[in-house]
């Protein structure tokens, strides 16, 4: 008996010390360099590059974008890049020249 009991003192030393190391490197990865959260005009490009590069859009698809909307006409010719067209304002066409 006095065999087994000499190895509790150690198995929890052992257990300490890798506690101790696991915590130590949970405390590591919070202290990584963390970038900022962007801002709203960065927000807004990102989702707009994310929607422009979407692998589910179809020819005739429609995205919306802080400078108008955008048709979806098809994979460029390098096969990577999408490649879009300005829808013009229904509004700015009916309208005559300014006085």
């Amino acid at each position: 008996m006095a065999h087994s009991n000499a190895r509790s003192p150690a198995l929890i030393v052992a257990l300490a010390i890798i506690f101790l190391d696991w915590n130590g490197c949970a405390a590591s990865e919070s202290a990584r360099i963390k970038r900022p959260r962007p801002n709203a005009e960065e927000a807004q490009n990102i989702a707009v590059d994310i929607a422009k590069s979407d692998g589910l859009l179809r020819e005739g698809d429609i995205i919306v974008t802080p400078r108008g909307f955008l048709v979806f006409k098809g994979v460029a010719s390098d096969g990577y890049t999408n490649e879009f067209e300005a829808v013009p304002n229904p509004l700015n066409q009916n309208r005559g020249p300014k006085n």
